[in-house]
C-alpha cells in the first residue's frame, strides 16, 4: 500500500497517475476533504481510499509514503497555522513511515535558499525569506537529524497539467497562458538587479520530470535532501516566446510592468538547481526542454478546455 498526501493537489495527483500507469492501484489518497470532497480529477484514478488528511488510523501495511501535502502559500503570515501543517503534521506522517518501515519521500522547497543563487544542498546556502520557507527548512533539519532513511526533494519552479486549482501559487507558465488567451499579451516585470526586462531567470521543471524523480527514489534507498530542477535557468521572456510560438503569434505582445517596491528587495532574480547530488546517486534521465514542456502543457490546457 502507498500513501500520497496532497493527492488532490498538483504533484501528488500526478504521482498517483504515474503509479496507476505502472499498474499500482493500492493507494490511499490524503487531502482536505472539506475543500475537496470529491475531486473530479480522481474519476480516472484507481485507488483504495480517499481520506481526510487528518484521518491517519488503521492505514494497514504501508510500503511507501509520498508526502506532498502542505500549505504552500508564501504569503501566509499565520506562523502557528503554517508550522502546524508543514512541520507538526509532517512529523506525524514521518512517524507512520517509521512504524511501517516504509519509504518516505517528501516535498521540500527551493525557497529555503532565499536570495542565495548558490543552491548546493548545504547549510551555508539556506536563508529562508518567509514563514513557508522556514517551515520547510525546519522539517528538512528534523528529518536529517533522524536515523530513519528519508528523502527530501527541494522543488524549484514546477509547471504542468494539474496545477489549475493552485490560484495565485500557479506557475508563471499557467498565468502567462491565461493572460495571453484573454488579452493576447503577456505581462512581465521590468528589469531588476541588473537584469533587462523579463530577463530574470528561474529553473523551470516540467511535472513529468518531477514525478520521475519521485519514482526514482521510491525504487532506491537513500537518506538525504536533493534539489529537483533541470540545472538550467531560463528567462521569463523565453516562456512567453514559447507561448507566442505555440499560438503562431509572430508579433509577441510583451507588456513590461514595474515591480512593486515592496517586492524588489526580496525578489529572486536568478534561481538554478545544483543537481550534482541528484546525478551522483544515479538519476541520469534527460529532462524535458522548456520548449517541449510548454508545448505539452499548452496541449493539455487547450484539450481540457475544448
Amino acid at each position: 500500500m502507498i500513501i500520497i498526501s496532497g493527492a488532490a493537489g498538483f504533484i501528488g495527483f500526478n504521482i498517483a497517475k504515474r503509479l496507476n500507469l505502472m499498474g499500482i492501484e493500492d493507494l490511499i489518497l490524503l487531502d482536505d476533504k472539506e475543500k475537496f470532497p470529491k475531486p473530479k480529477k480522481f474519476l480516472n484514478l484507481k485507488f483504495k481510499e480517499y481520506r481526510h488528511y487528518r484521518d491517519l488510523k488503521n492505514l494497514g501495511n504501508i510500503t511507501c509514503i509520498f508526502h506532498q501535502g502542505a500549505c504552500s502559500d508564501t504569503m501566509e503570515y499565520d506562523k502557528n497555522f503554517m508550522m502546524d501543517i508543514n512541520f507538526e503534521y509532517s512529523k506525524e506522517i514521518l512517524s507512520i513511515a517509521k512504524s511501517c518501515k516504509s519509504k518516505f519521500i517528501y516535498a521540500s522547497s527551493a525557497s529555503v535558499y532565499g536570495l542565495n543563487e548558490d543552491s548546493e544542498e548545504i547549510r551555508a546556502n539556506e536563508a529562508p525569506l518567509n514563514i513557508y520557507a522556514e517551515s520547510k527548512l525546519l522539517f528538512d533539519q528534523y528529518v536529517m537529524a533522524q536515523d530513519y532513511p528519508a528523502v527530501g526533494l527541494r522543488y524549484f519552479n514546477v509547471y504542468g497539467r494539474g496545477e489549475e486549482n493552485k490560484g495565485k501559487m500557479a506557475s508563471m507558465a499557467y498565468k502567462m497562458n491565461e493572460e495571453y488567451v484573454q488579452s493576447k499579451q503577456i505581462s512581465l516585470f521590468k528589469g531588476t538587479g541588473g537584469y533587462k526586462n523579463g530577463e530574470q531567470k528561474r529553473d523551470f521543471i516540467y511535472i513529468d520530470d518531477v514525478v520521475s524523480i519521485n519514482i526514482f527514489f521510491m525504487n532506491n534507498s537513500f537518506h538525504d535532501i536533493y534539489n529537483v530542477g533541470t540545472g538550467k535557468a531560463e528567462t521569463f521572456n523565453e516562456i512567453a516566446n514559447n507561448i507566442f510560438k505555440y499560438y503562431q503569434d509572430e508579433e509577441g505582445n510583451f507588456n513590461y510592468i514595474d515591480m512593486p517596491d515592496y517586492l524588489v528587495p526580496k525578489y529572486q532574480n536568478f534561481t538554478e538547481a545544483n543537481i550534482s547530488k541528484l546525478k551522483a546517486v544515479g538519476y541520469n534521465y534527460d529532462f524535458f526542454s522548456l520548449q517541449e514542456g510548454i508545448r505539452n502543457y499548452l496541449n493539455d490546457l487547450n484539450t481540457s478546455s475544448a
